[in-house]
């Protein structure tokens, strides 16, 4: 019987070996399998079975990402934000005027990109008003003589100056520092024909010394006539940077901003009270609101600026430590923050930052800036 059992357990051995045999027969060898997977990669070597069976596992590659770039920021004016088809290639022009009492309603006040107003020397208070497009501004005005103050911002923006002249010492000071200046009242009164059409006198206005007017195309033919490059010149960063809603998110209410701008007894209050229906502060002075004298405009900023200086006297006439910064207040949109200021040197344009050092974003459009020490007092409500 044990035999017997052996033999039936041999004869099944038998069998169920020539079946696996057939099996194994019946499918492709790992290595055929091998050589049909590497047919695609080098014949000089061959897949291991591990790696065919990853390569049968893996799945499709996925499409390889394109990284984006950031849109390129349009061109800009810049010295109010306004969007511009090329960049900006011309030079800054400055006018100087007269804001006493006496010498107001202002004209082209308006159309000026940044408007500084400060004490220049004594009691006497001016305005040095800053174009990008001064060949639009018919009238500009009154003019009066330049001072040191107005000499060194100049030179701080490479800015054309135009003037009614000045004592030696102002002119021979903006000489000195480069600056392309014109006496405007003795250059209309002169014989060249070009020059007559940089400025003219109203005698219904006001009497001789405050009825003085620049006209803006007349005044940048004139530089261009005397060799100053107006246009084509390099793009340069004027240290501001602008947003379509200037408006502090952190800032306190402050729907009228006064500055009483102060050096010694000299004392001269201005206020500035928002309008939410033109979205800007306006001008008010000597309890009055401020409005073009030939259009009637309401004289009204986008931004307001104080910018508390170290300021001293040259003589008679006032100067500011303008390359040792400082700090102030900015608002926009009825809202106030404080800010620091600062610039590099006196060929490099003013920088304002908020608190933590990051640069200032103000609102598209004009900007008021008042020049001041930090005895003048700031209130706001």
């Amino acid at each position: 019987m044990k035999r017997i059992i052996a033999l039936t357990l041999l004869a099944a051995l038998l069998l169920s070996g020539c079946s696996i045999v057939e099996r194994a027969n019946q499918r492709p060898s790992r290595d055929a399998a091998a050589v049909q997977s590497g047919a695609q990669g080098s014949s000089d070597s061959a897949q291991s079975p591990d790696a065919a069976a990853e390569t049968t596992a893996m799945p499709a590659t996925e499409p390889t990402t394109v990284p984006t770039t950031e849109p390129a920021e349009p061109p800009f004016n810049p010295l109010n934000g306004e969007i511009l088809d090329a960049p900006f290639d011309g030079r800054i022009f400055a006018n100087t005027i007269s804001n006493i009492r006496d010498a107001i309603p202002h004209v082209g006040v308006n159309q000026a990109d940044i408007l500084m107003e400060m004490f220049v020397n004594g009691s006497i208070i001016r305005c040095l008003a800053l174009y990008t497009n001064i060949e639009d501004v018919a009238a500009i005005g009154s003019t009066r003589s330049t001072r040191l103050m107005f000499n060194s911002i100049c030179q701080h923006y490479n800015a054309i100056l135009s003037h009614a002249g000045g004592s030696e010492q102002c002119l021979t000071d903006a000489t000195n520092r480069g600056l392309a200046h014109y006496n405007i009242d003795s250059l209309m009164r002169g014989a060249d024909p070009l020059a007559q059409g940089t400025a003219y006198r109203d005698t219904q206005y006001k009497y001789g010394e405050h009825n003085l007017f620049g006209i803006g195309a007349g005044i940048k033919a004139y530089a261009e006539a005397q060799g100053v490059q107006v246009s084509g010149m390099p793009e340069v960063d004027y240290g501001l940077r602008f947003t379509d809603d200037g408006t502090p998110a952190d800032g306190e209410s402050a729907e009228s901003i006064t500055v009483t701008i102060t050096y010694g007894k000299s004392k001269k209050p201005t206020t500035m009270k928002y309008d939410a229906e033109l979205g800007k502060y306006v001008y008010y002075q000597y309890e009055q609101m401020m409005v073009d004298q030939i259009t009637g405009e309401t004289e009204a900023f986008q931004n307001v600026i104080i910018m508390h200086a170290n300021i001293t006297t040259n003589g008679i006439y006032h100067v500011a430590d303008f390359e040792a910064g400082g700090e102030g207040y900015f608002a926009c949109g009825g809202k106030i923050i404080p800010i620091k200021w600062e610039c590099d040197s006196e060929d490099s344009p003013f920088r304002f930052l908020t608190m933590d050092g990051a640069l200032l974003e103000l609102g598209r459009g004009n900007t008021y800036i008042a020049i001041c020490t930090p005895e003048s007092e700031v209130v706001y409500e």
